[in-house]
């Protein structure tokens, strides 16, 4: 493999404190959310979580459009992401990701857009065994019945 790209992000704090790179270009003060019995005053993990996960999944969805010359004329990804405590009191996360997709697609494929996208996403490769992934295709523009 060839090395593409390494990043360094520093925390202080925990939940409740702040995240930054070294460079210190992006700073962010960190909040528990107040149903985790928090105050809530400040994003969470979870949250920059799930919007990266959404970005770099439909980076993936854009490329292979690209790739493949299909007429993908928009997309937006929306992440819904849960946690749950199991049987054991461990965290467990499980992320719903709808694709939005404009264009004179079939759902056909926008559903197989989807797949290969999550076959070539680093956070889904990361994640697949550890996370439920639910996706969801939805044509901005559908097919007349």
């Amino acid at each position: 493999m060839d090395l593409v790209y390494t990043t360094t992000m520093l925390t202080q704090g925990g939940r409740s404190g702040q995240i930054q790179n070294e460079d210190g270009s992006f700073k962010l003060k960190l909040a528990v959310p107040k149903e985790m019995k928090g105050s809530g005053d400040g994003t969470n993990p979870e949250q920059l979580f799930a919007g990266a996960f959404a970005a770099c999944f439909e980076h993936s969805i854009r490329h292979i459009a690209k790739t493949d010359k299909l007429p993908l004329r928009g997309c937006y990804v929306e992440a819904v992401l849960s946690m749950y405590v199991n049987f054991e009191g461990a965290y467990r996360m499980a992320l719903t990701l709808t694709a939005f997709m404009a264009g004179p697609l079939d759902q056909s494929t926008a559903d197989s857009l989807m797949e290969r996208a999550k076959g070539i996403c680093p956070y889904a490769d990361a994640t697949k065994t550890n996370m439920t992934l639910n996706l969801k295709a939805v044509l901005d523009t559908p097919e007349a019945a």
